[in-house]
């Protein structure tokens, strides 16, 4: 838990791993669930369980699921740019193609 907090306020992607970013995301609590959480104290005669935990732990970094979701990004940008390289020179080499093909009289 406190690694991943660490890590949140770091901005560290790499330590957490694009698997735990888009698991954190899924978990995300609503607006109703993050306030209440917030206000949540140690003292209260209802014990959170380890999952309420956690995200309290989260809750208190702040812009946490910003983060996760900026750091999200990060740790994709590098396939996402191949992805994009790769359908570009497949569109380049169509485009040359049908060039060619016009330009010798089909």
């Amino acid at each position: 838990m406190e690694e991943v907090c660490d890590a949140l306020l770091e901005g560290n992607a790499d330590t957490l791993g694009t698997e735990l970013l888009e698991s954190l995301l899924k978990m995300a609590p609503m607006k109703e669930e993050e306030r209440k959480l917030k206000e949540y104290k140690d003292d209260s005669p209802i014990k959170l369980g380890p999952a309420e935990k956690f995200l309290k732990a989260v809750l208190d970094v702040p812009f946490a699921f910003k983060r996760v979701d900026a750091m999200l990004y990060i740790s994709n940008f590098d396939s996402e740019v191949e992805y994009l390289k790769k359908s570009f020179e497949t569109l380049e080499f169509f485009l040359n193609t049908d060039q060619k093909l016009n330009g010798s009289g089909f």
